[in-house]
């Protein structure tokens, strides 16, 4: 089926007139002036489209947010729904962040963001699409302590149209025990998604991509 654009009257609102003028004794001429302009609003639009998204196979991706209360730290979720994910646990946010968590202390779980350029994003500065990694969980020293998080915002720049790739890979098990169960949240623009995937041994890994 064809899609139509929806035309609706124009409703002239904003006029302005412009009175007589008297002259003498002999005639009154009027002259009028009415002039009405109406531009119609363009409707909001996010200003990051997301034009497809696709995941591993088997993985449920949640696009509704539900509030669940007061912002939570250490969770990758966006608990109350403003746009944020884990605001105020001293994790960067911009227009663009991925982000997950887990709570095996000892497992090792990397999240790694691919942008359209297919540049990984990294700790030392921000990649050719501007996005930079701030957290590697657990850590060498468990720098962490046992708050496992790890974290890729746009950091620079305007989003660069075209495919993230967001992999979540078990680097190692340690002494935790299989399977890890990993939040990833993401945020684009004003949209949110969400996943909770299981990890069952080393390398394995699940795959998202979003297309802007």
């Amino acid at each position: 089926m064809g899609r139509f654009r929806e035309l609706r009257p124009t409703v002239s609102r904003g006029c302005r007139t412009v009175g007589a003028a008297h002259l003498g004794h002999l005639a009154l001429i009027a002259l009028w002036s009415w002039s009405c302009l109406e531009v119609p609003k363009p409707p909001p639009k996010d200003a990051v489209g997301v034009k497809d998204v696709a995941t591993s196979e088997g993985v449920k991706l949640e696009t509704v947010c539900v509030p669940s209360g007061v912002e939570k730290c250490f969770d990758a979720f966006d608990n109350n729904c403003n746009g944020v994910i884990d605001e105020g646990c001293g994790l960067h946010t911009g227009v663009l962040q991925f982000t997950i968590a887990w709570q095996q202390a000892t497992a090792d779980v990397d999240l790694n963001v691919n942008g359209p350029d297919g540049d990984l994003a990294r700790f030392d500065k921000p990649n050719e699409s501007g996005l930079l990694k701030d957290r590697d969980c657990p850590g060498a020293d468990r720098q962490c302590y046992g708050q496992n998080v790890e974290n890729v915002f746009l950091a620079e720049g305007r989003p660069r149209r075209g495919r993230y790739r967001v992999v979540v890979r078990l680097e190692e098990l340690h002494d935790a025990t299989a399977p890890i169960k990993v939040r990833l949240s993401a945020r684009i623009g004003q949209r949110h998604f969400t996943s909770l995937v299981e990890l069952e041994e080393r390398n394995d890994q699940r795959e998202f991509e979003f297309t802007l």
